[in-house]
Parts: C-alpha cells; sequence; structure tokens
C-alpha cells in the first residue's frame, strides 16, 4: 500500500487528485495540505510514503518544502501547472514532475513509477542488510583476554554498512595485534574498502612482529596501489607484549588512543596520555614514511581508542561530545573489565546526543593490562 499526502493551496486541486486516486487500489491517501508550512507538519505526523505536492503556494513553496525534508524521506511528485519549475524539481530529487490539468493516463504512469522505485528501495535495502550481517561477523566476538590483557570492542555503523574497522589479531603465545581504523566515506564503498583493509593487515602483521614502521609502509603501498586518489583510512596498530609488558605502536592519522594509568591516590589516575607518533593517512601517499613507539605499560593500564564518530557526536543543539568528556567518563570510572568500560563510554555518547540522529559510525575499543596479583 502506498500511503500519499496531497499538498496544493486550491481545494478543487486536491479533490480531483483525490478523486483520481480512488481507482489504485494500492494507494491510501493518508491527509491533505494546503501550504507549505502546513505540509511539513502533515508530513511529519503521517509520515507518508509519497507527497503530491504543488510548487506554487502561500509561504513556503513546494521547493522549499522538498528541500526541507531530511532522511529518510519520502518519494515526491511535483503537480504544477508552471512546466519552467521541472528542472529544479528533479535536483529536489523528484520522482515525477506532472503538469495540471492531470490525466488518468500520466497519472498511472506516474504510480507505477513509484511502485518500481518501491520495489528497487526494497532490493537495495535487503542487500544493505545482509552487507551489514556479513560486516558484523568479520569483528572479533566478544570481550578477549588474552597474553594478560582484557581487550574489547564495539563498532556501531551509521548507515547499516561502515567504514570503522578495530580487530584483536593473535601474533603467538604472548603477543596481540590491537587495530583501530576508519575508511573515508560511509555506506557500501566504504565497507568494501574496510574489509581490504582489515584482510591485508591479517595477512602481514605476523610477518613483521613489532617492525610496525615497515609494515605500516607495505600497508600503505597496498592500499594505495588499489584505490582512488581520494580514498584513504585512518589507522592505529599496536602490538603488546606480555612477555616484556610493552606497547610498540604507530598511528597513522586516528584520533590519538589515550593511555590512562590508575593512580592509588585520592585523585584517581594519572593524567591521559595521547599515542600521536605515526604518520599520514594510509592510501594516499604512496611513499609515505611511518615511525613507531614502544611504551613500558604498568598492571591496570588502560588503552582507549575511539573513532572521531566517538568525539565528534553531537546533540540537539549542535555540540560535540569532544575528546574532554571522553577523558571525564574514563576518569571517573577507571576500575573494571574492559567491556565495561567500552559500554559505559558508548552509553555516555547516547546520553549526550538525545534525540539527534547518529551521523557516522561509532567504535570503541578498549584494552586493560591485567592488575597485579590477577
Amino acid at each position: 500500500m502506498i500511503r500519499a499526502l496531497l499538498v496544493d493551496d486550491e481545494e478543487p486541486a486536491r479533490l480531483r487528485l483525490r478523486n483520481l486516486l480512488a481507482d489504485f487500489e494500492d494507494v491510501h491517501v493518508v491527509g491533505e495540505a494546503g501550504d507549505g508550512d502546513e505540509a511539513l507538519q502533515r508530513i511529519a505526523e503521517t509520515t507518508p510514503d509519497l507527497v503530491f505536492l504543488d510548487i506554487q503556494m502561500p509561504g513556503r513553496s513546494g521547493m522549499e518544502v522538498a528541500a526541507s525534508l531530511e532522511p529518510p524521506r519520502p518519494r515526491i511528485i511535483f503537480c504544477t501547472a508552471f512546466d519552467q519549475y521541472a528542472i529544479d524539481a528533479f535536483e529536489q530529487h523528484a520522482l515525477d514532475y506532472l503538469l495540471k490539468p492531470l490525466s488518468r493516463e500520466r497519472l498511472a504512469r506516474a504510480i507505477q513509477g513509484v511502485r518500481d522505485s518501491a520495489g528497487e528501495r526494497e532490493r537495495l535495502q535487503r542487500e544493505v542488510a545482509d552487507a551489514s550481517e556479513t560486516q558484523a561477523r568479520l569483528f572479533p566476538r566478544g570481550s578477549r583476554v588474552v597474553a594478560g590483557l582484557d581487550c574489547s570492542g564495539v563498532c556501531r555503523a551509521a548507515r547499516g554498512v561502515g567504514g570503522d574497522y578495530y580487530d584483536f589479531l593473535p601474533l603467538g603465545e604472548r603477543r596481540l595485534g590491537i587495530a583501530l581504523g576508519d575508511v573515508a566515506g560511509k555506506g557500501l564503498f566504504a565497507g568494501l574498502l574496510m574489509a581490504g583493509l582489515q584482510a591485508r593487515l591479517q595477512s602481514i602483521a605476523p610477518l613483521y612482529g613489532t617492525d610496525l614502521e615497515t609494515m605500516m609502509g607495505e600497508l600503505n603501498r597496498a592500499m594505495h596501489s588499489c584505490t582512488q586518489a581520494n580514498r584513504y583510512a585512518t589507522l592505529f596498530f599496536a602490538v603488546y607484549d606480555d612477555a616484556t609488558r610493552s606497547l610498540t605502536y604507530v598511528n597513522a592519522g586516528q584520533n590519538p588512543p589515550l593511555l590512562l594509568r590508575p593512580d592509588p591516590s585520592p585523585a584517581g589516575v594519572l593524567p591521559c596520555r595521547r599515542l600521536e607518533t605515526g604518520g599520514t593517512v594510509i592510501g594516499l601517499l604512496n611513499d609515505a614514511q611511518y615511525r613507531m613507539e614502544t611504551l613500558s605499560l604498568a598492571p591496570g593500564d588502560i588503552l582507549l581508542a575511539c573513532t572521531d564518530g566517538v568525539t565528534e557526536a553531537r546533540n540537539a543543539a549542535e555540540e560535540e561530545f569532544g575528546e574532554s568528556r571522553l577523558e571525564r567518563t574514563v576518569l571517573r570510572h577507571p576500575a573494571g573489565s574492559a567491556a565495561a568500560l567500552r559500554d559505559r563510554i558508548v552509553d555516555e555518547v547516547d546520553r549526550f546526543r538525545g534525540a539527534a540522529p547518529q551521523q557516522d559510525d561509532i567504535t570503541v575499543v578498549v584494552a586493560r593490562v591485567a592488575p597485579a596479583g590477577t
């Protein structure tokens, strides 16, 4: 059933259109509006699949109504006595453009276009759902306790399929690789590029041990050779060695992860350290060079890495969550498992965002060195 809303400032025009639509068994008129402002209100109230929209109306025009609609938006068919707005109409992604007086034959073709569009949309929705389910299987499942390190991560795509990536790679009995990446863009293409990045990293990381400078250079050249000039990814990759309780890392353009050391004093924890050593994003410059850094860790140390979907999350007032709120969230609750801290961060972002839509993929990785005595 196609749920339609009729928008026209002339009541006889709405009545004629309603009578014509009565001949189509799969079209149900859910309401009418007599001007642009009322149209926006009725669209919000009835969430129609299709809007028949006049162009010249008192106050807000039909073009202004169409331009004001946020995704997911209904399909638009403009109905007007003027032919000079056709180009503007299709720039507003109109499905069709009908000239008054409407004929049943022309209306029938437009309705068939709506049916075809609905079928294509359903097919795309199924494909996105399948791709999203497949992508979810690529991420590690649950928490990992490997080589004295409690690790947990989560990735929540903004559009079903995303370009964020995280992974935990066993690199021997006492070593673990930790990856966090973000492919430029969103949607299916970003998801496909993300899967390619993951596969390459999984194949070459075991070959280099802690020589992350050489490894990142090879990964960068491989990505550069198979992607377009405007496609790239940010990537943080680290190797934790339990034998030396050390962390060797390289940061290729990713938001600097935080390293926190719990403090037994009443102050709670020592200040955060940002892990910035590395180089530029991967896949953009063929000859990019990278530097690595090795840090000594202590029992209870916390590594927190997240993509910019966390720090740049916005609320209804267009305020950003920001790094300071992220730090405060961790500092207030430094104890507990990696999974518990991960969930607290995601919950805090959701509370801050409120009813505002999620604009970007959200990915959080937490790794905690086993406390002394465990």
